[in-house]
């Protein structure tokens, strides 16, 4: 259940995402609620944590809804208010536009060198063209996904042509399952050469840092440590001075389809897996994904 904070700044930030079709600033959203930015960034980066808002950093970054957020709230895109096979995301000039996928066809998965999908969307298609790269979700359950690029588009039946590039079928499994070990963490006190000893004595690339109350504040990875000595910086500095900030986290419950995606979308290759309250109960990476993937039957 969230708060009427919590929920008034999901609602806003579902509200200017649907009208930009980009990634929202912190201070958007506080401009448009008239609240301090530090409150809104706290409420914000709670609700990341429960899977309802995703972020990317950089000049281009920002925040933006998930699909969960429009579950919670009880609001649906114009675009996604009849889905009954998935989802469909164009990517266009760094922009995405996402439409409902009413049905689908595919061809030529047998006797031929090229498979292609005809998609029946919903919404305005007018923004697309020959070339644009687009990706097919199944919703509900998110388990089949496919890429390519358009090849046709035919406006009056609101079809697409793709020619697929990839495609993928991923099991239903939750990334709670795939934690088998404890966590392991830094403190943040800890020098970097203390770091660099522990991580490999337990085997492991990468660990969260935390302050003296456990509370999760960094990450480091060996590939950190190694950029580190390249530089000629000093080993026996804390390693709160040079740890990543930036904590990529994922709920227990969420799909191995969700973390996979979530990974590439951030370019990390490990996240957090914490419960509702945001308690930390281990890491899930792509490795662990894998091993995962090749075990199904």
């Amino acid at each position: 259940m969230l708060t009427s904070l919590q929920r008034e700044v999901l609602e806003t930030l579902v509200s200017l995402y649907e009208r930009h079709k980009r990634m929202i600033k912190s201070k958007e959203v506080a401009e448009a609620l008239g609240k301090d930015e530090g409150t809104v960034r706290n409420v914000i980066m709670w609700l990341k944590s429960l899977g309802l808002v995703e972020s990317r950093t950089g000049p281009a970054g920002g925040y933006m809804p998930t699909l969960k957020a429009y579950e919670v709230i009880g609001v649906q895109t114009p675009t996604l208010s009849h889905v009954t096979y998935g989802q469909v995301i164009v990517e266009k000039d760094g922009n995405q536009y996402r439409y409902a996928a009413l049905d689908m066809e595919i061809m030529g998965i047998f006797g031929s060198d090229t498979m292609k999908a005809v998609v029946t969307v919903s919404g305005n298609i007018a923004p697309i063209e020959k070339g644009d790269l687009v990706r097919v979700e199944s919703v509900p359950v998110r388990k089949f996904a496919l890429e390519g690029r358009v090849e046709k588009v035919s406006r009056e039946a609101r079809q697409l042509m793709i020619v697929i590039s990839k495609m993928t079928v991923i099991p239903n499994i939750k990334v709670n399952s795939l934690i088998s070990r404890k966590l392991l963490t830094v403190r943040h006190d800890m020098t970097v050469r203390e770091v660099a000893k522990f991580l490999y004595s337990h085997g492991i690339r990468g660990a969260p840092i935390v302050d003296d109350k456990n509370n999760i504040i960094g990450f480091i990875t060996t590939t950190d440590i190694s950029m580190l000595i390249a530089r000629g910086e000093d080993l026996d500095a804390t390693v709160d001075k040079y740890m990543r900030k930036t904590v990529f986290t994922i709920n227990e419950d969420e799909s191995i389809y969700e973390a996979m995606r979530y990974m590439d979308f951030n370019g990390v290759g490990r996240l957090v897996v914490i419960d509702y309250a945001g308690r930390p109960l281990g890491i899930i990476t792509r490795t662990d994904i894998l091993k995962a993937l090749i075990a199904v039957k």
